[in-house]
């Protein structure tokens, strides 16, 4: 199992206990968003079409990122950091924490859930390198071996003590 894997669903774990933590000591967020979603439904006039078109936007975009991440390569490395990204803004807890200069519902579980968040993506982007560096390799080694085939001596012998970074 790839590192990013398994953080990732360590990150779906703090993010559940997150909530938790929320529902048991009060939930501000909830007050925000609700003002959001009372300005997104006046748009529409009625709330059923406005509840409609949200529902389509979220399985259009679940449907992107299971094919993102099926997909492998590029595509999954995109999808997973889109999907780790939000877990570092969980942040704006500890600033509230320290703003309001006592605990504020959400500060326990942000601060376990923005480490977590910052080793997820930086396990992407080690997972993200080693393609370039395959390519590079593979690249490298045929050149080589047309080299050989050929039986030219190539100026420096710099192509057979190269190495790739590991």
């Amino acid at each position: 199992m790839k590192t990013s894997t398994r953080l990732y669903a360590w990150l779906k774990f703090l993010t559940m206990l997150h909530i938790v933590e929320q529902l048991i000591f009060g939930m501000e967020d909830l007050h925000q968003f609700q003002h959001l979603l009372v300005g997104y439904q006046s748009r529409f006039g009625n709330t059923w079409p406005s509840i409609a078109a949200s529902v389509t936007r979220a399985a259009s975009l679940a449907a992107l990122a299971i094919r993102g991440i099926a997909k492998g390569g590029f595509a999954r490395f995109v999808t997973m950091f889109a999907l780790g990204l939000p877990t570092i803004g969980e942040f704006h807890h500890v600033v509230e924490t320290m703003r309001a200069g006592h605990y504020t519902p959400g500060a326990v579980t942000a601060v376990p859930s923005d480490i977590c968040g910052l080793l997820f993506l930086r396990a992407l982007v080690k997972e993200l390198r080693p393609y370039k560096t395959i390519r590079v390799t593979a690249a490298l080694t045929g050149l080589q071996e047309m080299v050989d085939l050929a039986g030219i001596e190539p100026a420096t012998s710099s192509l057979r003590t190269m190495r790739s970074p590991s």
